[in-house]
């Protein structure tokens, strides 16, 4: 994916023959090929873009985001809906039957729980916290797999969770970085600033591919139909979490690429400066294009490319045309 962020505010971009320019008090600071581009992400309400310029990127399919710059998502520019209404029909269909939507949601769940055990096997030590929540995920991840209802695997994806989240405590210094714990909105420190930014420009992402492939990302097999949720793109992101945005974090506090003094506090909320905001979008980049052996395909694709293929092979599954989902699984 060739994606372009702008998060300097007073940016302006706008169309100049077949290229998108990024103006800065009137003068052109960057100039890209409109034809190379499948996203564009503007951070923050001091970025704008002219109207002739969006018009273009959306009538190529480019997907266009608006978020704020801390990286919460406000909303996207976006046409129509690919024309084939009939796999949305059958999208439909398969969320509203629990006797297809339960085993497909069954994976999602396994999928997110194993990948988690492997991050903490990878990054921890032997015994202690972390064996102890290696072993409670697994045994969640097991009990998923014979799960009776949506209810039920919530339960055990919460369960798992919270071992998971409980030993990251082991794997870094959490009284220098403040981290007492997963905490979603508004971040209470730097570790969940960029857990929350990581996990906002992942499930980007993923919003994109679904709209490429005519799906509709509200309608999931997990996360409940809910107003504004997109959750069949929650559903999918539930797996890649833990291998490209946890992995990403712990390397970045244990190796102090970024220290807490990168980060501000405005209210309850941690953000980070604009100099970190930038290195950590540049390094989840850098984190797309790590190849890896795609288990089920057997071939060495990017993270960015098996994003791709999941959501592919999800909406076979949605349509009937792949009898069963499976995750990507790290080792």
């Amino acid at each position: 994916m060739s994606r372009l962020i702008v998060d300097t505010q007073g940016a302006r971009l706008r169309k100049d023959g077949e290229r998108l320019v990024v103006q800065l008090e009137g003068e052109t600071v960057q100039s890209y090929p409109l034809a190379s581009l499948d996203q564009v992400i503007l951070m923050g309400q001091g970025v704008s873009a002219s109207t002739a310029l969006l018009y273009d990127l959306v009538r190529r399919g480019v997907d266009v985001v608006f978020q704020s710059q801390s990286g919460r998502f406000a909303f996207r520019a976006a046409g129509p809906l690919a024309k084939n209404s009939a796999r949305r029909v059958q999208q439909t269909l398969t969320t509203l039957d629990p006797a297809r939507a339960l085993p497909l949601a069954r994976a999602v769940v396994i999928g997110k729980l194993r990948n988690q055990a492997v991050v903490l096997r990878r990054y921890g030590e032997a015994g202690g916290r972390v064996e102890r929540a290696m072993q409670t995920i697994l045994e969640q991840a097991a009990a998923a797999a014979a799960a009776p209802s949506i209810d039920a695997l919530m339960g055990y994806e919460g369960s798992g969770a919270a071992a998971y989240f409980g030993a990251w405590g082991e794997l870094f210094d959490r009284t220098r970085w403040g981290f007492e714990g997963r905490a979603f909105y508004p971040p209470p420190d730097p570790v969940n600033a960029m857990l929350s930014l990581g996990y906002t420009l992942l499930l980007n992402d993923i919003v994109g591919e679904l709209y490429r492939l005519g799906l509709d990302p509200a309608l999931g097999v997990l996360h409940q139909i809910d107003f504004g949720r997109p959750s069949l793109a929650l559903d999918l992101e539930e797996e890649f979490r833990p291998v490209i945005v946890d992995t990403l974090v712990l390397t970045i506090v244990r190796q102090r690429l970024l220290e807490p003094t990168d980060f501000t506090r405005g209210g309850e909320r941690v953000v980070m400066t604009d100099d970190a905001r930038r290195f950590f979008i540049g390094r989840y980049e850098e984190r797309l294009m790590v190849k890896v052996r795609h288990p089920t395909w057997q071939q060495e694709l990017t993270y960015a490319q098996c994003i791709e293929r999941q959501v592919q092979h999800m909406e076979r599954c949605l349509t009937g045309r792949d009898e069963a989902y499976t995750p990507l699984l790290i080792r």
